[in-house]
């Protein structure tokens, strides 16, 4: 009977491990509520649905709670929200450079109802009373395929069964050669349904299939509307 034994090629010392001074926290202040705004601004668009643009040094204002800022005078549709960053600080670095994040919220019934397009599905019956919807993950590229994705992923996921969730949503992308599917099944989500343009004509901003406000086009991206209980 054979034995694996590690070679050289695929032995990983602590010192070589790429993620040893990477911490993935809750973010908090207006530094890390400017980088989720970034990390929005570029994949999902540049003008918000509350029309504040991130150049304009606004933020949208699910993410005020994030920075700190009063929401007093605004009526959020959002019952809470949580921001998580991903962080490389290695000990020869002053401060450290976030590489990663994703946003969180928790919603009434009445408000996730009207969240997914229209569909063969019947949003009411699935919908709970406290619904989680996870907004957006993304990881820097060169920090891809080390696990980050899968950490913010989870982060958000506990933090929504810790504020008493029934059911977690999310919008996962489909594109050729690469799909979010094996993440969100990982975590037991189901496939509600698949969109072939998901977000066409209300998203300007898209890397993947270069839509950009300068040439008035919108993503053309299929994606999946995910579901679970929690």
């Amino acid at each position: 009977m054979g034995v694996d034994h590690p070679t050289s090629a695929t032995t990983t010392t602590a010192a070589e491990d790429p993620l040893r001074h990477v911490v993935v926290r809750e973010a908090a202040g207006e530094r890390d509520a400017f980088y989720l705004a970034h990390l929005w601004s570029r994949w999902f668009g540049t003008e918000y649905k509350h029309g504040h643009r991130y150049a304009s040094g606004k933020l949208p204002y699910p993410l005020f709670p994030v920075a700190g800022w009063s929401t007093e005078t605004i009526e959020m549709e959002n019952l809470a929200v949580h921001g998580v960053v991903a962080g490389h600080d290695p000990p020869d670095r002053d401060g450290a450079v976030q590489i990663g994040g994703g946003f969180a919220s928790i919603m009434s019934h009445e408000h996730t109802v009207d969240e997914p397009p229209d569909g063969g599905f019947d949003a009411a019956a699935l919908a709970g009373e406290r619904n989680a919807w996870l907004w957006f993950g993304v990881v820097d590229e060169s920090w891809r395929g080390l696990g980050l994705g899968r950490r913010l992923f989870e982060r958000r996921l506990q933090w929504a069964r810790d504020q008493g969730a029934d059911m977690a949503f999310a919008f996962g992308w489909e594109h050729e050669g690469r799909t979010s599917r094996p993440l969100f099944e990982a975590f037991g989500f189901i496939p509600v349904e698949r969109f072939e343009r998901l977000y066409e004509g209300d998203r300007n901003v898209c890397p993947e299939c270069g839509a950009l406000p300068s040439n008035d086009r919108t993503c053309t991206c299929a994606g999946v509307v995910w579901a679970t209980d929690l």
